[in-house]
């Protein structure tokens, strides 16, 4: 297979990649962003969805809104999160078809 060539990425490129893939490293901010890709949730919602305690959910979202990956809108005395960076749907689809594609592989291995 021949690979797409692309520029270099600077030495802060590489930085602020690893700082961003970091932050998505974290499972629990990985089950609040699928739970978002449904729609806007509030906290209430989030905590139905993820099983989460509330504590836990609101440093996850933090950390997701500092790194402007969620956006949050305040409605009365609620406020509702959802994704406002859509690369993240594209990253997530990259990402899972590879992971269906090495359980293919491990399946078809298996079977011989």
């Amino acid at each position: 297979m021949q690979q797409k060539k692309k520029s270099a990425m600077s030495d802060a490129q590489v930085e602020e990649a690893a700082r961003l893939f970091g932050i998505l490293s974290e499972s629990s901010r990985l089950k609040l962003l699928r739970a978002l890709m449904v729609g806007p949730r509030t906290v209430t919602e989030l905590i139905q969805d993820t099983q989460m305690k509330q504590g836990n959910i609101s440093k996850h979202l933090g950390v997701l809104l500092d790194a402007r990956f969620v956006g949050r809108e305040r409605e009365g005395n609620f406020a509702r999160y959802s994704i406002i960076d859509e690369k993240l749907y594209a990253l997530c689809e990259l990402v899972c078809s590879r992971i269906q594609n090495d359980a293919r592989i491990r399946l078809k291995s298996l079977v011989g």
